[in-house]
Parts: structure tokens; C-alpha cells; sequence
């Protein structure tokens, strides 16, 4: 059976981690680096209106300050009625000190592991059971601490097809992990199908198009950002052109995985599904 969930994370707009700091900073923009959200929020509505125009449920991983920022001026609660709500961290922590230098101990994953759950409990009045390392940054000691807060799964791993099949698994204990899934496009190159590059502009719909055609069997975990709907590295805040090309793009993208019979559903419905042994 082939089936695919649309995933998007949820953060400050532009995030990039700054050596020496815990928490993510948006790109530089008027000389500032402090975190920016409006990006994140026209993206948000663009993509939920994508997805609920094609009756699509999608999983959302939101980072914990931004739902709080988002909360304030948008219903975020009642715009996400339809969808999963996943966790993403706190303030886009680099939980493996990779791009930061900072080794987090293992009180502090814990810290954020139980405190983005507790906080978008607390806003979204659910409980989320899925978890995206911010910049997919990810080790054992994130996955134990996942798994200790009774987690469902995991999506923060990237790893390559089998002949066209990628599958949920098992990881620790009862932690699942569902992998972003790592194919080839039309010219037969590695492609990931998180859609970074196409929001950049450095590939082309087709390659990912490529990508779902190779796909036969298993979960295919597509994911994006809200924010890159609207703002990218290389240009900063798009044009509306530019904005409506990227609506397009996935547009396009999940209809055609549509048209060739893969059934779109959440993370959590395909575990439960598939996996609920």
C-alpha cells in the first residue's frame, strides 16, 4: 500500500542556528537577527488552505514559541481543527550542540522533549504524539528522552528508499521513528523529499514528481516549512509571484502523488493503522 503524509514545520521565519546559542535566530534582515514569525503565519494559512482545499489532513510540527507568537493574532487552535498537531522544540533548539557548540545535557533534552508537549498542550488543548528535531538534528539521547515522555514517534531521520518501499520502525522501545524519505529524481541523483531545494529555487517540480512516481510502498513522508511559502535564504521576502509559485508547486505535487493512487493521511493514522501491534 502506498500512502503519504504532508508534514510541515512550524517555526521562526528563516531559522538559522548562531554558534553559542541554544535557540534559533531568523536570517538577518534591516541589520536584525531576532526571530521573526510573519512568514510563518501567511505560510501556515497558505499551506492549511492547500491541504484542506484537496481534503488532506497534514501534520503539523510546531515549534512551541511559535504557536504562542501565532496565537496572539491568528486562531491557530481552530485553523489546525483538521490536522495533527506535532512537536518541534521550544525555540528551534539545536538539540545535538551540532551548528551551536553547545552540548545540551541530557536534563536539558528532557527539558525541551516534555516542555514543547506541555506548552502546545496548553495552546492547542491536544496532546502531541509525533516530535521533529529542529534542523533534524538528532541523537540517542533525544530519541530516550522521547521515548521516556511516552512519544508516539519520531520524524527528524532521513533515510533512502529500498526499491521504491520506506517503512515507519521501530527505534526505541515503543518510539517509532517515520523517516523523511530519500529517493532519486529524473536524472537519477539523490533527492530528499523535503522540499528546501525547491522553495530555493535550486530544483525543479518534476524532480519530486520523479521521486513519488519511484515511490511503490510504505509511508512517504513529504515535509516542508511554513515560512519557505513566503521568504527564502537566497531572496529573502518573495514577491507574490513567487509566493504563488511555491502554492502551486505543492500543489501540484500532492495532487499528483493523488492521481497516482497514494492515499494521504497523518503520521499518527498511518502508526495506528499500520503499526498499532
Amino acid at each position: 500500500m502506498r500512502c503519504a503524509a504532508m508534514t510541515v514545520d512550524v517555526d521562526r521565519d528563516v531559522n538559522i542556528a548562531e554558534k553559542g546559542r541554544i535557540g534559533g535566530v531568523s536570517r538577518e534582515k534591516d541589520g536584525k537577527t531576532s526571530p521573526r514569525y510573519k512568514s510563518a503565519a501567511k505560510g501556515l494559512k497558505m499551506i492549511v488552505s492547500i491541504l484542506d482545499d484537496l481534503g488532506i489532513q497534514g501534520t503539523f510540527f510546531i515549534e512551541a514559541e511559535t504557536a504562542e507568537v501565532l496565537s496572539k493574532t491568528i486562531d491557530l487552535r481552530g485553523l489546525l481543527r483538521s490536522h495533527e498537531i506535532a512537536a518541534h522544540g521550544i525555540i528551534h533548539e539545536d538539540l545535538t550542540g551540532t551548528d551551536t557548540g553547545i552540548k545540551l545535557s541530557a536534563r536539558q533534552v528532557e527539558d525541551v522533549v516534555v516542555g514543547s508537549s506541555t506548552a502546545l498542550r496548553g495552546l492547542l488543548r491536544r496532546k502531541p504524539v509525533g516530535f521533529r528535531a529542529p534542523y533534524l538534528h538528532i541523537d540517542d539521547s533525544v530519541l530516550q528522552a522521547l521515548a521516556q515522555e511516552g512519544y508516539l514517534y519520531d520524524s527528524s531521520v532521513i533515510r533512502r528508499q529500498d526499491k521504491g518501499e520506506i517503512y515507519p520502525y521501530r527505534v526505541f522501545g515503543p518510539l517509532i521513528e517515520a523517516p523523511i524519505s530519500s529517493g532519486v529524481d529524473k536524472e537519477g541523483k539523490k533527492i530528499v523529499s523535503y522540499l528546501w531545494p525547491l522553495h530555493e529555487r535550486e530544483r525543479d517540480v518534476r524532480d519530486y514528481e520523479h521521486m513519488v512516481s519511484k515511490f511503490s510502498a510504505g509511508l512517504l513522508v513529504l515535509a516542508t516549512h511554513s515560512w519557505h511559502m513566503v521568504e527564502s535564504y537566497k531572496d529573502g521576502v518573495l514577491a507574490e509571484k513567487k509566493v504563488a509559485e511555491n502554492a502551486n508547486w505543492v500543489r501540484t505535487i500532492i495532487q499528483g502523488a493523488i492521481d497516482r493512487g497514494v492515499e494521504f493521511m497523518t503520521i499518527e493514522e498511518y502508526i495506528e493503522e499500520h503499526m498499532g501491534d
